[in-house]
């Protein structure tokens, strides 16, 4: 078994199969639930299995405050690889690493770290490559590329947290970029994040929340970075639940909270959904009367891929607006963590680190999606 699985299943709200680890070299997904819905597992261990590497990947679910004690349980156990990080953890676990990657410590959020030779916790970040990537190459049975040209793209991004820190920063090096143009709940956030994104572009200013039906008008696509819209519950750092499901992420949204005992009873769902439902049907109704106003080759990007049709998706196809979910960013994220840092080392011993491997591993990710 690998070294230290005792501290490591210790840190964790999720239960680990043992018998799934055994001798194998261990990867894994830290977020607050990835247990419930991440398909980071199933796309990893596929690989793993296509090119005969001793490992598996599993899902940590990790409350913020056990994150160093889970860090320092990575530290200790030879056997690991290294992680993928979800939300909410994306820049929270930047105090409890020994090192950050340039790009890692411009963009300020991780989702890939690497252990070290020597225990050594170092953080990457893929996921603005990964969301390029998901733009520019066609995705198995997509007819067409989601963006032909990046020339004059006027961009809205939604939200400001550590993904949409990495999608803005992403794009900030397209240098035929027309226009980024961040909203956020708060609007300190969203300017904070334009005055650096503003180091290298001039195209780059923050909007409210408010102003969100003036601005989608003139742009060419929509990026929701936030995680209205997704799917499961949410746990606020008092320990309330709530959801957040039902909400687009073009309209603001004020879902009420419950106790965590409550939401474990089984008719939660129905209580949420009559407690919350004038506030949901006014977030629908003024996200619908936003996506109606948007022009038709406007396109409608969801970070969000559980479920696999947000409100804010749907909405788009229901007004004949072309639509992606986040699977194929989740799979170009991953392929480049694979290739360029977690797997690294088990590649070039293989000989399997040529000219067209993250390609590869992207193909066998999507086709075990």
């Amino acid at each position: 078994m690998a070294t230290n699985f005792s501290a490591i299943q210790a840190c964790l709200t999720n239960g680990l199969d043992p018998a799934k680890v055994g001798t194998r070299r261990i990867a894994g997904v830290v977020g607050d639930s990835p247990s419930r819905y991440s398909k980071s597992p199933a796309l990893w261990n596929a690989v793993f299995e296509r090119f005969g590497i001793h490992a598996v990947y599993l899902p940590f679910d990790v409350a913020a405050g056990r994150l160093k004690d889970l860090t320092s349980a990575l530290r200790d156990s030879p056997d690991v690889l290294g992680c993928n990080v979800t939300v909410p953890h994306k820049q929270k676990i930047i105090d409890c690493l020994d090192e950050l990657d340039p790009q890692a410590a411009r963009i300020q959020a991780v989702n890939t770290i690497v252990r070290t030779a020597g225990g050594r916790l170092v953080g990457y970040n893929t996921d603005g490559g990964g969301f390029i990537e998901s733009l520019r190459s066609a995705q198995p049975g997509q007819e067409r590329l989601f963006v032909e040209s990046f020339e004059g793209l006027r961009v809205m991004i939604l939200g400001a947290g550590g993904s949409a820190r990495a999608v803005a920063f992403a794009l900030a090096e397209v240098a035929e970029l027309g226009e980024i143009v961040l909203c956020n709940r708060t609007m300190e956030a969203g300017a904070a994040l334009a005055r650096e994104i503003g180091a290298i572009t001039p195209h780059a200013r923050a909007v409210g929340e408010n102003d969100i039906a003036a601005q989608a008008s003139k742009m060419s696509l929509i990026v929701n970075c936030t995680v209205k819209g997704q799917g499961g519950l949410r746990e606020d750092t008092a320990g309330n639940v709530t959801m957040l499901e039902p909400y687009s992420a073009l309209a603001e949204a004020q879902p009420k909270s419950f106790p965590a005992a409550r939401a474990r009873q089984t008719d939660f769902i129905p209580l949420f959904e009559a407690a919350c439902r004038e506030n949901i049907d006014n977030n629908n109704d003024a996200s619908m009367a936003i996506a109606i106003s948007i022009p038709k080759e406007c396109g409608f990007y969801d970070l969000v891929y559980h479920p696999e049709e947000t409100v804010f998706l749907r909405q788009g196809r229901l007004t004949g607006r072309r639509t992606m979910n986040g699977k194929a960013m989740i799979v170009w994220q991953a392929a480049l963590a694979f290739c360029n840092h977690i797997c690294k080392q088990e590649l070039e011993a293989r000989k399997l680190n040529g000219p067209g491997i993250v390609n590869r591993v992207a193909e066998i990710m999507f086709g075990a999606w």
